[in-house]
């Protein structure tokens, strides 16, 4: 069968699809998630007044300026650059008008001034967003955090770390946040909230049902899918981190593992497919049948979508 359309379309059906199946997701007064189709509406002097945001999406309504924690420019959900500090080009020389860091290879620290006078020693620990070792970064997911032995930072006037490294791919994006080994998002409430806890163990109960998985691992997949839901529904958009991440969870397997495999399908090769079922039985404990028996369950909904029947997919 032609399933070119449905794979391309996955990415978009993803949400609804493993949460209506699962019967587990949602952040609100039903079992099931419709993701919505247009970001919500954002006062635009609201942006201009404070435009930064949290890696969670949540807006930072007291500060204008980057501070640790708040490093995404809300209009875009990309980092912020060194060029937004308040330092930065306060002198004339650009990023050269801030301090910076000088990592070594077991993350010790030597600080410079802007002409490059050396100022004191420091450990990791004494950054916005130490995690531990030599990391430092964003979030509690690991996402976002990096290690930061033998590297150079710029030393932003509010405590935020931008990376000085020419030959990185964020150079000159920020990479701390404050706090960020406990750090927890506006959603944690929701997620943790009484009727989630109810919903999540509604979608756990059914797919040890449906497709035996054992508790611990329908408990997982449902927790994963109501997370992705109610994260969704609170920021308004769903990224590609949170969507690999959820199916890392529900299937065992990468998002563009799995997308790479059914564009294989629908070319007539079903090899990749298999191979990557049998991925998946093993990492969620069932046999191989089982899950394309859960693969396919979960997706029911997108494939009836793009105008399929599931019984009629086989590979």
């Amino acid at each position: 069968m032609k399933m070119k359309q449905w794979a391309l379309g996955a990415s978009l059906a993803l949400t609804v699809s493993l949460l209506s199946a699962c019967g587990g997701g949602g952040g609100g007064g039903g079992s099931t998630y419709t993701p919505p189709t247009t970001t919500p509406p954002v006062d635009s002097s609201d942006i201009l007044k404070y435009p930064y945001e949290t890696v969670f999406g949540d807006a930072c309504r007291t500060t204008s300026a980057p501070t640790p924690g708040c490093t995404f420019v809300r209009s875009t959900g990309k980092r912020v650059t060194v060029s937004a500090d308040p330092t930065y080009n306060s002198q004339g020389f650009g990023s050269d008008d801030l301090w910076y860091v000088k990592f070594d290879s077991s993350g010790q620290a030597k600080v410079y001034d802007d002409l490059g006078n050396f100022k004191y020693n420091a450990t990791p620990s004494q950054f916005a967003g130490f995690i531990n070792g030599t990391t430092i970064g964003v979030g509690t997911t690991g996402a976002y955090w990096e290690n930061i032995a033998t590297k150079t930072y710029w030393l932003g006037k509010n405590g935020v770390l931008y990376s000085a490294n020419t030959t990185a791919g964020n150079f000159g994006q920020a990479i701390n946040t404050k706090g960020a080994n406990s750090a927890s998002d506006t959603n944690s409430k929701a997620i943790k909230s009484e009727e989630n806890v109810a919903l999540i163990k509604a979608g756990a109960d059914k797919l040890v049902k449906s497709y035996g998985l054992s508790v611990s691992k329908a408990t997982a997949v449902a927790s994963a899918l109501n997370s992705l839901a109610v994260n969704g529904a609170e920021r308004g958009k769903v990224t590609e981190t949170d969507v690999d991440r959820t199916f890392k969870t529900a299937f065992g397997v990468h998002f563009n593992e799995a997308l790479a495999a059914f564009k294989d399908f629908s070319a007539g090769d079903a090899s990749s497919a298999r191979e990557l079922t049998n991925r998946s039985a093993a990492a969620l404990g069932l046999k191989p049948e089982q899950a394309q028996d859960f693969i396919k369950g979960m997706y029911k909904g997108a494939l009836s979508q793009w105008g399929y029947d599931v019984k009629d997919v086989k590979w």
